[in-house]
């Protein structure tokens, strides 16, 4: 199998644009765990994962952007996102699709800055 062509993350100046978090575990062929919730959280602890990897925590968080497959699961991300940032409040999009790869219900993508 080809590696996807693009990285986790790219610093461009002062920021990290953190690419789609896609919540998957173990080896191809991966899996999603069942649960909304459990997903959100997956897809949080990845980013930080990066974020840690450059230096960085979640308040460095500026913007994030989450793809959802069920405009119903507005509500679990946000009460999951909000405990995530605690009185951090980036800006912030969810979006509604029809689908995600590998049947995930939620992807994220965030930018972080360096200041």
């Amino acid at each position: 199998m080809t590696p996807p062509h693009y990285s986790p993350a790219y610093r461009s100046g002062d920021l990290l644009f953190i690419s789609g978090q896609l919540p998957l575990v173990g080896e191809f062929p991966k899996s999603a765990p069942a649960s909304i919730e459990e997903q959100c959280r997956l897809v949080l602890s990845k980013a930080e994962e990066i974020l840690k990897a450059h230096g960085l925590n979640r308040k460095h968080i500026v913007k994030t952007t989450a793809f959802i497959t069920d405009i119903d699961y507005w509500g679990p991300v946000n009460e999951i996102y909000a405990d995530f940032f605690g009185e951090h409040r980036p800006a912030r999009s969810i979006i509604p699709v029809s689908s995600l790869h590998y049947g995930c219900n939620i992807e994220l993508e965030a930018i972080a800055s360096f200041t």
